[in-house]
């Protein structure tokens, strides 16, 4: 199977601060941050990454990114609705079922795994539009 590498990586570079805004805005106090800091027993100030958790978000959504770059330019997508489509499949196979298999596990809460849902889920569609429509 020949693997076309030819993504748009100034699109990649876009997808990866897109997702990096949508969890700064779903993580703030005024939506869930408040809500997902005190169901791990801590504030939110507690919660907040110090520099290498930053970098290693930044590494994780340009990785991200890039990996649904190189599906979309691989599957053929070039709609904004193949995108969607993508970042919703990607989101049901491989973030919202290993979250949950992780909430099981851990007997964690079914909240918890709600705010990080949908923030992927949105994450997921945000990010495979960008690179899908901006090949």
């Amino acid at each position: 199977m020949a693997i076309n590498f030819g993504v748009n990586y100034l699109a990649v570079i876009v997808g990866a601060v897109a997702a990096f805004i949508i969890g700064a805005i779903w993580y703030s106090p005024p939506l869930f941050g408040k809500q997902f800091a005190g169901s791990h027993g801590m504030t939110v100030d507690q919660m907040r990454p110090g520099p290498e958790g930053f970098a290693i978000g930044a590494l994780a959504g340009l990785l991200n990114s890039w990996v649904l770059a190189l599906l979309s330019l691989n599957l053929g997508g070039k709609s904004i609705t193949d995108g969607a489509l993508l970042g919703i499949i990607v989101w049901l196979g491989f973030f919202a079922s290993a979250l949950a298999a992780d909430t099981v596990f851990r007997k964690g809460s079914w909240n918890v795994w709600a705010i990080n849902a949908v923030h992927a889920l949105i994450v997921q569609v945000v990010v495979s539009a960008i690179v899908t429509v901006w090949r």
